[in-house]
């Protein structure tokens, strides 16, 4: 299953992720390593974003209060655009995991993740195959490495244009290196 990303209105709206995020080019070397990352956070369920405008975070009403961790192992930092959203993806490494997720909103009995797109600290977008035509979206965003922040949005979707409004969850992350 081909998952499209980089073309997320909702969540990049949802999440105010700014439009000039910089992808690094050049030439890679072992000195150019991402730090092994691992996001705690609190996520909530939106309960009325609209895809068809701009919503800050404060107009979102959320339900709940959820505990979720993810990790983001070392890896060399990209040095070149990310491939294309119909192309095959990447290798991922299999330490790209969900470490916690009590209330199970990401148990969908796949551990592994499908693509990973690591564009720290602007942004990552991560994906896995949940069903036949059915995936699971994670993007990490407005990351602040100097607070040690980010915000992470979830949703299950058809494609990159189609998410279970009703499954979309939000929050704010811990990064801890």
């Amino acid at each position: 299953m081909r998952i499209l990303l980089l073309s997320l209105p909702l969540a990049l709206g949802a999440l105010q992720t700014p439009a000039s995020a910089k992808v690094a080019t050049g030439v890679a070397s072992f000195a150019e390593m991402l730090p092994a990352r691992t996001l705690h956070c609190t996520l909530a369920r939106a309960l009325n974003l609209d895809p068809s405008r701009v919503q800050s975070r404060g107009e979102i009403q959320y339900e709940g209060s959820y505990p979720f961790s993810l990790h983001l192992p070392s890896i060399p930092k990209r040095q070149t655009p990310p491939p294309d959203p119909t192309e095959d993806p990447e290798p991922v490494d299999p330490a790209t995991a969900i470490t916690n997720d009590p209330a199970g909103l990401a148990n969908d009995g796949k551990r592994a993740f499908d693509r990973v797109i690591d564009l720290w600290p602007n942004r990552v977008e991560m994906a896995r195959a949940i069903g036949p035509a059915l995936s699971r979206l994670i993007i990490i965003s407005d990351i602040d490495t100097a607070k040690g922040s980010a915000n992470l949005f979830m949703a299950p979707a058809a494609d990159a244009a189609s998410m279970d409004m009703s499954k979309v969850y939000l929050g704010s992350c811990r990064i801890a290196s």
